[in-house]
């Protein structure tokens, strides 16, 4: 088959994209045009080429029925995969990546919440890594504006994670409806390809004729290669050559209806009948569930009719030439006929036991009655596309399903929260307020408040609630309307005296229910925002988790796991990290086996804190880097957010350790790039700490006070003043700089004042530290008390400042033997918390007292980063690259590109000298 007559470009880019699959450098193409411009073509191009270059090749065609069915694109690519095989080799396939894939979709469809459709998209990018492990890989998805909305979020996100793996994607679509869908966030990602009409010229090439007829062909098809194609069929039908001059004026009288004429007009009735059923069916049209369909005697003649006539093309299913076609016969059939037949292909595949979302998508253009359990049928198939995340479909298979019982308050429920998911929060305020008339359920009261937040705000969702909670008796049902209420008054300052004074009333509560643990999640942060002790907030946190309960009753929920996250940080918050780090380690384990990168954000968030609390700064940073890495491609939700803005807090810290004030910059730089525009949430209020810190580093102190005191305002306009990451500090030592000596010692009095209230015993040693500073004539008695405190600290890494700081103050008092035992032993604990500045500090203060300690030289292992180090550990442990990238969730390029570094670095040349080296 010859190439496409002007379509150089295209196949060029086409042809590149290829290339640099093959080098590893996965590429994005969409084809965007019109029906018939040849986009079909070229996608078919691009699988020759794929296949003389020795590309794996997964496909797939989007088809208009199909679209109400999840998953239906992907489990196509997937099932084509394997259709062709039998026996022990398809056995051998389904134990591989396509076995894989079908599990996962599998797995999804049995829960329909959020945060599984995020681990379901994550396992269908493995298997495409895994597919791609061997060769390259090729995927095309052709007629992608009628794909099904879940494949279309697998493309989207696969297309945002492609750029180090060796696939190529090609996608072929018309013109986005709108500028917000999955389709229009491909083109982000692509290289997007716009096949013009063909000139005149090119027509010529293709159909040869009278210039005057060619010119004719041209104005009436516009250029477009298909209908220039029909309308060449229509005039040869006619017996009008295209050599005749005058043929050229006959071309004008085609009308619209041309290609349903030029292609089904002459063909047998049982032909026609046999092609509108093919039509109303799908792509993969039964051809024996078609001809039932359509009352077809003869069923080889009629398929023979259509493959002569270029309508159909034969093989294990009826397909359409192309869907242009399609189209035509739909459209010649009418509504009344279309939905007599959608009618009878629902009862048709209900008798045969197909699955819901198939009877489903027929039902819903058939007319209402059709089947005596459509209800039922509308309402399974809507749970399986929520859990594929498409709660649009969803919402429209639930309306018509309370359209068929509309006394059945639980279907209008599902509707209520289905639109709730899709965002209209109007209509799913009626439907749940109604169902909530009907169903004497808490939490459908507690759903209709959530669609009223969205409509009017938490306030309004407050009183509602409030409302509903006097109206009911003490008991669970209550108590989950309690929950939520607390949940809401969260959201605003101005409720935070009332919540504080709601929480504390539930105190007492053991954890033993979902609803018990939120409330004391909540305390248990009210408690560490407002500065209660520090052992009753332990307490209060402990109970939330309630030994793992809290993280179980998170599955399905991103919002539930940053409640867990949030009470896990106010327990480390109050030093409890032994219970803390079971907790994460638990985490991780189920993050591991089956968890999406935002929940693998979420842990390591967690595991940064604990990380820091206890002083281990290469941790630390390894943790955030790879938090960070998770969540670069996700969508700027306010939860990503959020975790960015805390993995980059803590990288600041990392990098500041280090010395390193430039990448401390740099990291700042990079979150305040990306989120400009972002509405404030409570992690970005912190990087005023990071950046007060950074002013300091650089020795511009008036800017370190400006952003002290911009964390200040923040925090005070909501009402919270927590300890642990004070403003005070880098203000403290601002003012000191400037020679604010009085202004220094205040704030640093109310550090220590805040501190104590607080009473752990990290924050309070810290404190006393910072008082040290702006009190000279008490410093080394608060430094002696800060280093006694520290004693009882987890933070080594806090210990070994206040070892610094006293053993100058030993020598600046002239105590040179005292000072030389804080000394060695600060050395010694900053080296085991990583940070190369402060034991720097340390060195040159024995420096100072005539000593001559070893200076440490970065050798070996001790040369990698902590992202390196730990991936070293992993290789070493046996780990393949593989699994590392797994447990790390990254991709298996990363993890390479590591290893090499890290081998050049050691100076091995391989992982087989890896656990010598470390040893």
């Amino acid at each position: 088959m010859r190439e496409p007559l002007e379509r150089d470009s295209e196949i060029a880019h086409i042809r590149e994209a290829l290339d640099a699959a093959t080098r590893g450098e996965g590429r994005v193409v969409v084809i965007e045009g019109r029906a018939g411009i040849g986009k079909t073509r070229l996608v078919h191009e691009c699988r020759e080429l794929a296949k003389e270059r020795g590309f794996g090749r997964l496909q797939a065609v989007g088809d208009a029925m199909e679209s109400a069915m999840a998953w239906g694109v992907v489990r196509q690519m997937v099932e084509r995969s394997v259709s062709r095989y039998s026996g022990e080799l398809r056995e051998k396939i389904l134990a591989g990546p396509s076995g894989a894939a079908l599990k996962a979709l599998d797995d999804a469809a049995l829960d329909p919440s959020q945060a599984e459709l995020a681990r379901t998209l994550h396992s269908l990018w493995w298997v495409a890594v895994d597919l791609s492990s061997t060769r390259p890989l090729l995927i095309t998805v052709d007629d992608a504006h009628w794909a099904d909305h879940s494949s279309l979020q697998f493309l989207v996100y696969l297309s945002r994670r492609i750029a180090d793996l060796p696939i190529a994607l090609v996608v072929a679509t018309r013109p986005p409806m709108d500028n917000f869908g999955p389709l229009a966030q491909l083109s982000v990602s692509a290289d997007r390809l716009l096949p013009r009409p063909l000139t005149t010229d090119a027509l010529s090439a293709l159909v040869g004729g009278h210039p005057e007829v060619v010119t004719a062909l041209h104005a009436a098809s516009g250029g477009n290669p298909f209908l220039s194609g029909v309308l060449v069929d229509e005039l040869a039908a006619l017996g009008l050559p295209l050599d005749d001059a005058a043929t050229a004026e006959e071309v004008g009288t085609l009308g619209p209806s041309t290609v349903f004429r030029a292609t089904l007009g002459r063909l047998p009735a049982e032909a026609v009948a046999l092609a509108g059923a093919v039509a109303v069916l799908g792509t993969h049209a039964d051809p024996w569930q078609a001809a039932e369909l359509a009352e077809v005697t003869d069923l080889p003649a009629a398929v023979e009719a259509l493959t002569a006539a270029n309508v159909l093309i034969t093989g294990e299913h009826l397909e359409f030439v192309h869907p242009v076609v399609r189209e035509a016969v739909l459209t010649g059939l009418g509504p009344i006929a279309r939905a007599s037949l959608h009618a009878r292909a629902a009862k048709s595949l209900q008798e045969s036991h197909a699955p819901a979302d198939r009877v489903a998508a027929h039902l819903v253009h058939a007319p209402k009655g059709t089947l005596p359990n459509a209800a039922d049928v509308l309402r399974k198939a809507a749970a399986t596309l929520l859990s594929a995340g498409d709660p649009r479909t969803a919402a429209g298979h639930l309306t018509r399903a309370v359209d068929e019982r509309p006394t059945d308050a639980g279907l209008r429920a599902e509707l209520g929260r289905a639109l709730l998911r899709l965002g209209d929060a109007v209509n799913a305020h009626r439907h749940l307020k109604a169902a909530a008339q009907g169903l004497p359920d808490a939490e459908l009261v507690a759903a209709a408040a959530s669609a009223t937040a969205a409509l009017e705000g938490p306030a309004a969702a407050i009183a509602e609630l409030e409302e509903a909670i006097k109206a009911r008796p003490d008991g669970e049902s209550r108590l989950h309307l309690e929950a939520r209420l607390a949940v809401f008054r969260s959201f605003l300052p101005d409720q935070r005296q009332i919540a504080s004074a709601h929480l504390s009333g539930y105190s007492g509560l053991a954890g033993g229910t979902p609803d018990e643990r939120t409330l004391l999640g909540l305390l248990a942060q009210m408690g560490r925002y407002e500065v209660w002790p520090h052992d009753e907030v332990a307490a209060t946190a402990t109970r939330a988790l309630a030994n793992g309960a809290y993280l179980d009753d998170a599955t399905g929920s991103t919002d539930a796991m940053v409640a867990w996250l949030v009470a896990l940080l106010a327990l480390m918050a109050a030093d409890g990290v032994d219970t803390a780090r079971h907790e994460i380690e638990r985490a991780r384990l189920k993050v591991r086996a089956h968890g999406s990168p935002i929940e693998f954000a979420m842990v390591a968030n967690a595991s940064l804190f604990l990380n820091w609390r206890c002083g281990n700064m290469q941790a630390v940073e390894a943790e955030a880097e790879g938090a960070l890495a998770a969540v670069a491609h996700e969508d700027p939700v306010s939860e990503v957010i959020s975790l960015r803005a805390t993995s980059t807090h803590f990288s600041v810290y990392a990098a500041l350790e280090r010395g390193d004030v430039a990448a401390a910059s740099a990291f700042i730089g990079a979150f305040d790039g990306a989120h400009a525009d972002a509405r404030l949430t409570m992690p970005m209020i912190w990087l005023h700490e990071v950046r007060a810190l950074i002013a300091l580093a650089e020795g511009d102190a008036r800017r370190a006070m400006s952003e002290a005191y911009r964390q200040r305002d923040a925090m005070h306009q909501v009402h919270v003043d927590p300890p642990t990451i004070p403003w005070r500090a880098p203000a403290t030592r601002a003012a000191l700089l400037l020679n604010q000596q009085e202004l220094a010692l205040e704030l640093a009095a109310e550090q220590v004042e805040v501190a104590r209230r607080w009473g752990a015993a990290t924050e309070v040693g810290a404190a006393l530290r910072l008082l040290s500073n702006a009190d000279p004539d008490s410093r080394l008695e608060l430094l002696t008390e800060s280093v006694t405190v520290l004693e009882g600290s987890p933070s080594r890494l806090e210990l070994a400042r206040s070892l610094v700081d006293l053993g100058e103050a030993l020598r600046v008092a002239r105590r040179r033997t005292d000072a030389r035992e804080p000394l060695h032993r600060a050395i010694e604990l900053a080296g085991d918390c990583g940070s190369a500045a402060l034991q720097t500090r340390a060195v040159e203060a024995l420096e100072a007292l005539g000593d001559r300690p070893r200076r440490q030289v970065v050798l070996g292992a001790e040369a990698l980063t902590a992202s390196e180090r730990r991936v070293a550990d992993l290789a070493a442990a046996g780990r393949a690259n593989r699994e590392i990238a797994q447990e790390l969730f990254v991709t298996p390029k990363t993890v390479e590109n590591h290893l090499g570094r890290i081998y050049t670095k050691l100076g091995i040349a391989g992982r087989r000298d890896l656990a010598r080296v470390l040893a």
